[in-house]
């Protein structure tokens, strides 16, 4: 039996937040980590994931456990990117179409079923307060930003478009391969007409 400095230890090791299945492999017992719970080291996020009580998990991280074939998208990402000064109350994550998943009560998460074509375009990992998740870079986020103009408000996707377009380091060529990919080629490129 593992005692808690060693059980803090692999917690620490996978991020602060574990699956059941990776704490086993790791020789933790189920009434070990019963115990660690009544206890209060160990908090159930829900059934099979798991947090060590003293270790601060960023949210974002936490809600990326929670779905884990989701990827950051929409104003997740637009924040991220520092597009868009508009906080969202969700999480907003991406997953396959069919996927199927379980969602906690907090964090409040809004998940978006795309096609295979949509969801695995652009995909990167980013370090969000020391945790690595999924997210789509800055182009996709601009293309789906523009897709999704509707759920998203117009003035958001403005903002989104300008700050975009005022980067130094953006990368229309690449933008213009991920509206082409996703068939959207020329409404995004009327709309930076229009606001150019």
């Amino acid at each position: 039996m593992k005692n808690k400095q060693e059980v803090a230890s692999i917690f620490k090791a996978l991020g602060g937040i574990a699956k059941a299945k990776d704490l086993l492999a790791e020789g933790i017992a189920y009434y070990q980590l019963n115990q660690l719970m009544k206890e209060g080291q160990v908090i159930k996020i829900k059934r099979g994931l798991y947090q060590w009580d003293d270790l601060s998990v960023s949210e974002m991280a936490e809600a990326a456990r929670m779905v884990p074939k989701g990827v950051y998208c929409l104003l997740s990402a637009a924040v991220h990117y520092e597009l868009t000064t508009f906080v969202s109350s969700e999480y907003h994550l991406a997953v396959p179409k069919k996927y199927k998943v379980t969602l906690p009560k907090y964090p409040p998460i809004k998940l978006y079923y795309w096609m295979d074509n949509r969801y695995d375009l652009g995909v990167q990992e980013v370090n969000v307060e020391g945790q690595t998740v999924n997210m789509y870079d800055i182009e996709k986020t601009v293309c789906d930003i523009i897709r999704y103009q509707k759920k998203v408000g117009l003035d958001t996707m403005k903002e989104v478009l300008h700050t975009y377009l005022a980067k130094k380091n953006r990368n229309l060529d690449q933008l213009g391969k991920y509206a082409d990919i996703l068939g959207m080629k020329e409404e995004v490129f009327n709309l930076i007409n229009l606001l150019v």
